[in-house]
């Protein structure tokens, strides 16, 4: 027998997904491209709230320019329950398209909240578009506007049963050795460059272990190599690479989901980072696996 959460997860759609990188696919740096990135993120925001979730903009101020963070939530039942966040950046490197770093992810978090909208769940669930992960030329710093999105999260006393942080999620290569890994990294990698990596500290190393066997129960074809850095990734840190690291430093249990980006795709930060490189059978696997799990962690879905 199906069941409930394989057949919601039967829905994902390899062409609302390649519709999604499309959109999101091309120049858009923070700085050099600023016109290019609002025109991006009102996409984004236009197409969540087609999905009849409550979406805002949470301003971000940065050298005389104001960038914004998009927030789409759903509601839960149970207001006291902390809450899920699914999350990607949607700006691009200077001088690339950005198709899988990160246009991938952005287009999965669309794909996700596309589907869990049309569900009621006990947890309150928000999905965010983070403006400025990629490193500016005034700064740095980058994570920037996920850095404000968490301070801010703190502030507010916000709780969060887990975050995941999509990161470059489409791309893969068969080929042995295709897989590089950092020095520091002490546990056994395949050699061929066709997992999702799951990255971890101590806190969310509970939620990492879910993810890795609800993943491997509901959607087997895709592989997960979990990894819980020591020290939250400050002696390695490639693991920090991403909005995952504004969270920890908040103290949240977060995850990044990621192809491991430049340990893997020749294209990284490259004018060569376009659609036709990626691999749409394993974005649709990644975002098969975020939708049964949030869904296991949301807890007592129901229709309408």
């Amino acid at each position: 027998m199906i069941s409930h959460i394989h057949k919601i997860v039967s829905e994902v759609s390899i062409e609302r997904l390649k519709n999604y990188i499309k959109s999101v696919e091309g120049l858009r740096h923070g700085w050099e491209n600023y016109d290019a990135l609002e025109e991006k993120a009102g996409f984004i925001e236009e197409t969540l709230r087609s999905f009849n979730l409550k979406v805002g903009n949470q301003d971000v101020p940065f050298h005389g320019r104001t960038y914004r963070n998009i927030i789409a939530t759903t509601e839960g039942i149970d207001k006291e329950k902390d809450w899920i966040l699914l999350g990607a950046h949607y700006d691009a490197a200077w001088g690339s398209p950005g198709a899988d770093d990160n246009a991938s992810g952005v287009a999965v978090l669309l794909e996700a909240a596309n589907i869990l909208s049309k569900k009621k769940f006990n947890r309150t669930i928000q999905f965010v578009a983070f403006t400025l992960e990629e490193p500016q030329p005034q700064t740095i710093n980058f994570l920037i506007g996920s850095d404000h999105f968490a301070r801010e999260a703190k502030k507010q006393r916000n709780k969060y049963k887990a975050v995941f942080i999509l990161e470059s999620v489409g791309y893969t290569d068969n080929t042995e050795r295709s897989q590089v890994v950092p020095i520091f990294v002490r546990i056994p990698v395949p050699k061929k460059g066709n997992f999702l990596g799951v990255i971890a500290n101590r806190r969310s190393k509970a939620i990492m272990d879910t993810f890795y066997h609800l993943a491997n129960e509901y959607i087997p074809e895709l592989i997960v190599v979990p990894y819980k850095v020591p020290l939250s990734g400050r002696i390695i840190p490639e693991t920090r690479f991403s909005d995952h690291a504004s969270f920890w430093n908040c103290g949240y249990p977060a995850l990044m989901l990621t192809d491991t980006a430049m340990f893997r795709n020749p294209h990284y930060h490259t004018y060569h980072d376009k659609s036709e490189t990626l691999d749409f059978t394993f974005i649709v696997n990644v975002t098969k696996a975020v939708v049964s799990v949030i869904l296991k962690l949301s807890s007592d879905h129901t229709d309408g």
